[in-house]
């Protein structure tokens, strides 16, 4: 519970009265009952509750200074000041005051509150029951004796507070007590004190960081003066990166387009690759390097010593006859003319090819009987027959004339003898 009490009424000195005044401006925590009444000033609560927030992953204590009176049997404590104590190991099972404490705490009191005294101890300690353990109540009574003497507990966790005060041979907690406002001069100064230590302290430890960040300032203004000196060096820097970006990029394309043209160009190589293999292959089958089979070869050899033959025997045969018979002449003539007839091609028949350029493509060398022709591309033995007889039907004998078969291969500029 909470209440705001105003006591303007100014007590008359009785007793020892004379050395205290209760406090006007006034905050109830909790309920007031029995024999003692605690006042706490409100800098020094302010500054044990800080403390206690500070350090609520560890325990922390401190000192509390003040006076203490009584009257008509009531004991009335003011706690004006508080003096943390941040060397001191605390646990609820592990609490020592050492004589560097206490010399630490009078070196603070002499310094600060010469006109206060002990009058109790703070303790902030995370997950502290508040049924006290029993080191804390020994503790209590080792340095802390007597009834005008109490003991200040907050859970910074839970935010839980509560006065002790050892009373009929045990610790008992105080169910309320009072927050006032006045003026607090020594604990005001105390603070400011405390503030300014801390400060240098934080200076002192971050000397190096601040050297650091101050020559990491410098370092900064000096590269930002240099780039105001340079803007034009900049610049160009800029530029010839730049530039070398584009020629890099343009040396990309060339490069891919060579690529390309490469690919085209051996796209281009390969028909004309196989045109050139097409000429040096037989009309009809598989060619050597020279472009000839080995049978075609031998035919054409016996084709031609055949026909050199043939033609002597029929020209010699031809002289005789006209120098013994002239009427044979012309019988023979006759017959040879008929023969002729029957054996020239009917270019009129043949559809495939026109007659002109059968007779362009066909050289046609009287030697007797047996005319020569020139192999042309495409050509096959059944072709020729066609082209120049109608038919098929001389296959045979143009094969048995030139001692070929129907499946050897043949030339384009091959000669062979036509019956």
């Amino acid at each position: 519970m909470i209440e705001i009490v105003y006591e303007k009424e100014k007590q008359k000195p009785e007793g020892n009265e004379g050395f205290f005044r209760i406090p006007n401006n006034i905050r109830q925590i909790g309920e007031i009952r029995g024999t003692q009444k605690i006042y706490i000033e409100d800098y020094a609560y302010t500054y044990l509750c800080r403390i206690s927030s500070e350090n609520s992953h560890r325990g922390i204590a401190a000192i509390l200074l003040g006076q203490a009176n009584w009257k008509e049997g009531i004991s009335y404590l003011f706690i004006k000041s508080a003096v943390a104590l941040p060397d001191m190991e605390v646990t609820e099972e592990h609490l020592t005051f050492t004589q560097e404490i206490w010399n630490h705490v009078y070196e603070k009191n002499k310094e600060y509150f010469p006109e206060q005294e002990v009058v109790g101890w703070f303790l902030s300690i995370p997950g502290c029951a508040m049924e006290l353990h029993e080191v804390i109540c020994q503790t209590h009574l080792n340095h802390f004796g007597g009834n005008d003497k109490v003991l200040f507990v907050q859970e910074p966790l839970e935010k839980e507070e509560a006065f002790y005060r050892y009373e009929e041979g045990r610790m008992s907690r105080q169910p309320g007590f009072y927050v006032y406002y006045e003026k607090n001069e020594p604990m005001r100064n105390f603070l400011i004190a405390q503030n300014e230590r801390a400060e240098r302290k934080t200076e002192e430890v971050d000397d190096s960081a601040v050297s650091t960040f101050r020559k990491k300032v410098e370092k900064k203004t000096a590269e930002e003066e240099q780039k105001q000196k340079f803007p034009l060096f900049r610049t160009a820097s800029v530029c010839a990166a730049a530039a070398v970006l584009a020629v890099g990029v343009l040396y990309l394309n060339d490069y891919q387009k060579l690529r390309s043209t490469e690919k085209v160009m051996a796209s281009l190589e390969e028909p004309r690759e196989k045109e050139e293999q097409q000429k040096v292959t037989p009309v009809n089958g598989t060619a050597d390097s020279t472009g000839k089979s080995d049978d075609a070869k031998e035919n054409v050899a016996e084709t031609e010593k055949k026909t050199e033959t043939e033609t002597s025997a029929e020209t010699s045969g031809e002289t005789s006859a006209a120098d013994t018979d002239s009427g044979q002449k012309e019988k023979g003539a006759e017959s040879s003319d008929s023969s002729h007839q029957e054996n020239t091609p009917d270019d009129a028949e043949d559809t495939d090819t026109p007659s002109d350029t059968a007779v362009s493509d066909t050289e046609t060398i009287a030697v007797g009987t047996h005319r020569s022709y020139t192999i042309q591309p495409g050509d096959t033995i059944t072709k020729i027959s066609i082209r120049n007889y109608g038919n098929t039907k001389k296959i045979g004998e143009i094969c048995e004339l030139n001692s070929l078969s129907e499946t050897d291969l043949i030339y384009p500029g091959q000669k062979i003898l036509l019956p």
